[in-house]
């Protein structure tokens, strides 16, 4: 059987986190810059570098944690506080640039499914825009009790739509929570180089993807080459 689902991550893939990312840094600037002098954007880039290369599922955990270990409870009012912050000062979700055109071109050949950690607001938001026609399920994270990194996430997903896992692509911005499970899995993987994670390396070769893109234009043309038998 050869490829014929594609899983696609939420953010990085189907949409644009860069004002998400840019308000999640601010609030932890602020936050840190309270209890650490001298806390600022330049020491924050180097603690994401650091989280970004250590592979850690969240980097806003990493950056709080390694600034107030081994002080759970200040850890546990950070992290509280800039969940509460998020939630008054998170940007409207936003679609990637140029990605409608290629969730067309990939639904005429293939199964789209959504593989992220966003739920029923951006099925409210591909709907909007017309495009969750395109898609061939309406599974979000909202309906799953585990989620990425655990390939058993992934491994749902292709169990819920009726696809083994050798039958499907894994679109994704990181290569630890997307690429990583998603060859754990036997899945062929594309990797987007976009946001926080964009500099992130393999490790070992055994984590390379299959293909990179810069953007998500050409995405069409990627998915089609990586699925070919000859590829």
């Amino acid at each position: 059987m050869g490829i014929t689902t594609i899983l696609l991550d939420a953010g990085g893939v189907i949409l644009d986190e860069s004002e998400a990312e840019r308000v999640w840094g601010g609030a932890t600037i602020r936050l840190l810059g309270a209890v650490v002098p001298g806390y600022d954007r330049a020491a924050y880039e180097t603690d994401v570098a650091e989280a970004v290369a250590a592979f850690s599922p969240s980097v806003r955990d990493y950056v709080l944690w390694k600034h107030t270990r081994p002080d759970r409870t200040q850890y546990g009012k950070l992290c509280s506080a800039h969940v509460d912050e998020i939630r008054r000062r998170r940007p409207p979700l936003k679609l990637m640039a140029g990605i409608g055109d290629e969730l067309r071109a990939l639904s005429a050949d293939f199964r789209l499914v959504i593989a992220g950690q966003y739920g029923r607001e951006l099925l409210d938001l591909l709907d909007r825009h017309a495009l969750l026609d395109c898609f061939a399920s309406r599974l979000t994270q909202d309906d799953f009790e585990i989620t990425k990194p655990d390939p058993r996430y992934l491994e749902a997903i292709a169990r819920a739509v009726g696809v083994e896992p050798n039958e499907c692509i894994m679109v994704g911005d990181r290569i630890d929570k997307d690429v990583v499970p998603a060859k754990q899995l036997g899945m062929k993987t594309i990797r987007i180089r976009v946001g926080l994670h964009k500099h992130q390396e393999a490790r070992t070769p055994d984590e390379l993807p299959d293909a990179e893109l810069d953007g998500v234009r050409g995405l069409a043309a990627a998915v089609s080459a990586v699925a070919s038998p000859e590829a």
